[in-house]
């Protein structure tokens, strides 16, 4: 069968964390392999993923062949959400499909897949010229208004459960159980689990590049081939994959970014806020309170 959900982003917003959590519910079947990247035409580095072109549904429902009686049955990619292709793509295939989209506020967004990217070996520019260049990569994926308009012009505004990425680390189980009631499953499970404020992503450095990159070009090898594929989601299941990224990364703390580019940020960010509070019909408060744009109009949504 076909996902009846999908986690389609922001990156740097809480996608795995959600994931974890979804997963462990009763009533939810995700694969192992997180990231399935089957509806998007290019990956979180700008590299041309080619699934939708190279593989037919077949491919892709055999990610969720282990289903039991899981009600809702989903993956996470957050590269769905600012991918031009993806909505449409998703459309198709999926046209009743519910979608979740986890947002962070731009600027603090930006600035973690930077840190992230400069952890991984992925980029050696300075952040300056990342903000000075409007960097696709980095500060265009952080454009939501336009994003959740692509998909308002394919989907219903009752398709799409929007959530604040710093409203739902302030109060996780609300809105998990809100994530349950827009799923149609048992919104109590997440009652009293001490387990469900434990940090997942912790920011990291790569202690080998090459082991980094070796793992990730293995993983796609194997998730894109017949019979390898159930091999990797028995790894996975086992905790070893994990447990190999785990011992390859390192802690790592950034620096507080300088206020000239925050403001920077914030100023060229504003209109999005005013976009998504749009979405919602109301005022994203923990947004206001980092932001430090003049041109941040109150509201005039309720």
């Amino acid at each position: 069968m076909l996902p009846n959900f999908l986690v389609i982003g922001a990156e740097k917003s809480g996608t795995t964390w959600i994931y974890d959590r979804l997963r462990r519910h009763p009533d939810i079947f995700m694969p192992e392999v997180k990231e399935v990247h089957f509806f998007n035409r290019l990956n979180s580095n700008f590299e041309t993923r080619q699934n939708y072109k190279e593989h037919d549904l077949e491919w892709y429902r055999a990610h969720f062949r282990n289903r039991e009686r899981e009600a809702a049955v989903g993956e996470a990619t957050p590269m769905y959400l600012c991918d031009e292709k993806a909505p449409e793509r998703i459309h198709l295939h999926a046209p009743d499909v519910g979608l979740i989209a986890c947002l962070r506020y731009p600027t603090d967004r930006a600035y973690s897949h930077y840190w992230m990217a400069r952890g991984k070996k992925h980029t050696t520019r300075s952040f300056q010229e990342v903000v000075q260049s409007r960097s696709p990569r980095f500060i265009n994926r952080g454009r939501y208004g336009k994003q959740l308009d692509r998909y308002l012009s394919h989907f219903d505004r009752s398709q799409i459960h929007i959530l604040v990425h710093e409203e739902l680390f302030a109060d996780p189980i609300e809105h998990l159980n809100e994530i349950c009631s827009f799923l149609g499953v048992d919104d109590t499970f997440y009652r009293d689990q001490s387990w469900i404020t434990d940090t997942v992503n912790r920011s990291s450095t790569v202690r080998s590049t090459i082991l980094h990159k070796m793992i990730g070009r293995t993983a796609k090898w194997m998730r894109d081939h017949e019979g390898f594929r159930q091999m990797i989601d028995l790894l996975k299941k086992s905790g070893i994959t994990d447990r190999v990224k785990e011992a390859n990364k390192a802690p790592r703390d950034y620096p507080d970014m300088p206020y000239k580019l925050r403001h920077e940020l914030d100023q060229y960010y504003a209109p999005t806020v005013q976009r998504v509070e749009e979405v919602l019909n109301r005022e994203i408060q923990p947004w206001r309170n980092r932001s430090t744009a003049s041109t941040l109009e109150p509201s005039s949504s309720g």
